[in-house]
């Protein structure tokens, strides 16, 4: 039997409600579990997982000046994979011990939609790290944050998507300037306050 309008809002609410309780208890126990030197290791070990996002920044360049609507696109998708899979997925694996499953529940987290609900998590454990708060951090001279910058990108990538519309030349040069900055600063800052770095586009020791 199909739910009606009323039966499939409350079944949407209980789902939020329970996702709600899960991400609590997600970032108490990741604080509690995390260690540093397990993230470091995830970087060394994967040490090309930015390859992608940073292809996808060339991509948006190339394109910006023919398709600005194309070049945005390539651009929050480099700003997407920079965060989940450059940050996120990282950090997930950094604190679940056990290796059989360590990839398995990282790879589940970032399937999630948005990134947004797991600022909390981010923000947190890497204030614990590094001197990197990404709550607060900011492109020079600019006044929103990159966090916030990043949701401006997606909100007009969204557009794109479900809308049709069409990209400015300001706002896909405005993304990749923001994806520069995640993949060129961010992540670089991050990365450093565990004694590693990028050389050609790839995580060294």
């Amino acid at each position: 039997m199909s739910m009606d309008l009323w039966e499939y809002q409350q079944d949407e609410a209980m789902s939020e409600y329970y996702e709600e309780l899960y991400l609590t208890e997600f970032k108490e126990r990741a604080i509690d579990e995390f260690t540093a030197e397990r993230l470091n290791s995830y970087y060394v070990e994967n040490s090309s997982l930015l390859a992608d996002s940073f292809r996808a920044l060339e991509e948006a360049k190339k394109v910006s000046s023919l398709s600005p609507t194309s070049g945005l696109i390539m651009a929050a998708i480099s700003i997407e994979i920079a965060l989940k899979i450059g940050l996120l997925k990282p950090i997930v694996f950094g604190f679940v011990h056990s290796e059989a499953v360590a990839e398995s529940i990282s790879n589940t987290v970032i399937k999630q939609t948005g990134i947004d609900r797991f600022k909390a998590l981010l923000v947190t454990l890497l204030k614990d790290i590094s001197h990197v708060d990404i709550a607060t951090y900011k492109r020079t001279g600019q006044q929103l944050s990159l966090w916030d910058e990043r949701g401006k990108v997606q909100k007009l990538r969204n557009t794109i998507s479900h809308k049709g519309s069409l990209s400015s030349v300001q706002d896909c040069q405005f993304a990749i300037d923001v994806a520069e900055e995640i993949l060129n600063g961010l992540l670089p800052n991050v990365l450093s306050s565990l004694g590693l770095r990028l050389q050609n586009q790839v995580i060294v020791e």
